[in-house]
């Protein structure tokens, strides 16, 4: 993997490569403070890269002997102690960093085959994985933070799910599946409802990001679009989302990434075209 900076060009430069990993890398994950990256695949391992006193970034753990297959994706909880790691095994692990050591704590299993996507809801309390099996599972951590209870087994997709991510500041959670569709999940009272199903993707939706402020989504599919939606619901417990833009053919192959940047009204995508692109809007 590598870092890229666009600088006041506005073009993207190579700053360094990151090499270490065996096997194809399939996932990376700055940490909330942005000091910390974290990247696993199909070597089954997951690696912490952070800056030394030089300023070059060193790989300062390598996390194994967890999953018997390809960690396919990765999340960091909100507080930075915790990593949650899912796997084509069917499982999804987390580790805990303790005394600046990092520990495996708990294996969650339930998925009937392979777990793609694991998030960490803003509380740091929640973990949503879902998988092949068409399921979406949400997770309860416990008082002492080592023990995780399922509390949301969510049906609705027919069809391979490929990606769960939360609202950064409502209980609401979206999914995103082979089925060409996203759908939005909140809470109901000791269940999970599916409230809403966006269905204006023609092909597998891969993909989707929030803004900061959970004001807009975005999402991107084999359909080769990348789509803008907004949260219309004024509720601090729901959303309901219309699609505000629609960006066509914006890479020649699949689209299977997408990310919001942090601070800015910038969409950054990346496609099977082994093309990287940025696209920005009115904020």
């Amino acid at each position: 993997e590598g870092f890229w900076d666009a600088g006041m060009s506005g073009e993207l430069k190579l700053l360094c490569d990151l090499t270490g990993h065996k096997e194809r890398v399939w996932s990376v994950a700055w940490s909330p403070s942005g000091k910390l990256l974290a990247s696993c695949g199909g070597d089954k391992e997951v690696r912490i890269w952070a800056k030394d006193s030089q300023e070059r970034w060193q790989c300062t753990a390598i996390l194994e002997d967890a999953h018997d297959r390809t960690i396919r994706a990765l999340a960091w909880s909100p507080g930075e102690d915790r990593i949650a790691t899912a796997s084509f095994d069917g499982t999804c692990v987390v580790w805990m960093r303790r005394e600046g050591e990092y520990e495996q704590v708990a294996t969650l299993q339930g998925h009937e085959n392979e777990v793609k996507s694991v998030a960490f809801d803003p509380s740091g309390k929640l973990l949503a994985t879902c998988s092949r099996d068409k399921s979406v599972w949400v997770w309860e951590a416990m008082q002492d933070e080592d023990d995780y209870e399922c509390v949301g087994v969510l049906h609705g997709h027919s069809q391979d799910v490929k990606m769960v991510a939360w609202h950064p500041t409502k209980e609401v959670l979206v999914s995103a599946s082979y089925d060409d569709t996203l759908r939005v999940w909140v809470a109901d009272e000791d269940d999970w409802e599916s409230v809403q199903t966006l269905d204006t993707h023609s092909s597998t939706v891969w993909a989707l990001s929030f803004d900061a402020s959970g004001d807009r989504m975005c999402s991107v599919s084999d359909d080769l679009s990348l789509r803008v939606w907004r949260d219309t619901s004024t509720s601090a417990v729901a959303a309901s989302y219309v699609e505000e833009a629609v960006v066509r053919d914006c890479h020649t192959r699949p689209v299977y990434s997408c990310h919001w940047h942090p601070a800015l009204p910038l969409i950054a995508t990346g496609g099977g075209d082994d093309a990287l692109r940025v696209f920005g809007g009115a904020a």
